[in-house]
């Protein structure tokens, strides 16, 4: 799989995606990831990307044509790639997000900056926007190393340990995962379980079934 990140600053990346397993990933050659920087697609002395907004306001505005243009670079070489902007106005990433990205062979993801970006581009350019959250980050690129990740971890190969894949939160019908414990037995006075102890898968499946829904629902009650 290929991602394709059109971002301003290119070395945020350069440590996760050496790191863990993403940087196994890349390393075996599971996951590319390609930058494309918008600015050498800017014109004048300055190589300006970005402006006063429309109607006034604080702070700066990407501009549409660098991005354009630089997406339309990476069309040239893969007219088939996906386009994704990472935007606090985009539809909320989730599991089944990461399921459908998976399938995806090319994608590439528009890492906005500043006060945000110029709106034709996701009118006109990109194929959806998406957010990870409901907050405001300082730019596109921490949310774009959540989609790399989240996608990657579902390719095969990516993890050896693929049972685990199977027991995730948000996948399947209950939202989040049991609780998990591991040695020492007693920790500052706080005992595991006793039936993580017993030997009882069948047990061990139901009090897990039953603490991931108990948790689920007390995080997700309304208040």
């Amino acid at each position: 799989m290929i991602f394709r990140i059109v971002t301003l600053f290119p070395e945020f990346f350069a440590s996760p995606l050496k790191a863990s397993l993403l940087g196994k990933a890349v390393g075996s050659g599971i996951l590319e990831v390609k930058f494309v920087n918008p600015r050498d697609f800017a014109e004048g002395k300055y190589k300006k990307v970005d402006d006063h907004p429309y109607g006034g306001g604080a702070g700066m505005v990407m501009m549409a044509e660098p991005i354009a243009r630089a997406v339309d670079s990476i069309k040239e070489e893969t007219p088939s790639t996906y386009v994704a902007l990472l935007s606090a106005r985009g539809k909320l990433w989730n599991s089944i997000a990461t399921a459908e990205y998976k399938e995806r062979k090319d994608i590439t993801l528009i890492c906005g900056h500043y006060e945000g970006v110029d709106e034709r581009i996701a009118q006109s350019v990109a194929d959806e926007s998406i957010r990870i959250g409901d907050f405001v980050l300082s730019g596109g690129e921490a949310a774009a190393l959540v989609v790399i990740d989240s996608v990657a971890r579902k390719l095969p190969g990516f993890m050896q340990n693929t049972e685990s894949l199977l027991h995730e939160s948000f996948d399947g019908g209950i939202s989040f995962e049991h609780a998990q414990y591991t040695r020492p037995e007693i920790w500052r006075g706080q005992k595991v379980p006793e039936v993580l102890l017993s030997g009882d898968h069948a047990k061990i499946a139901e009090w897990r079934r039953k603490e991931a829904e108990a948790f689920t629902q007390k995080l997700t009650k309304k208040p």
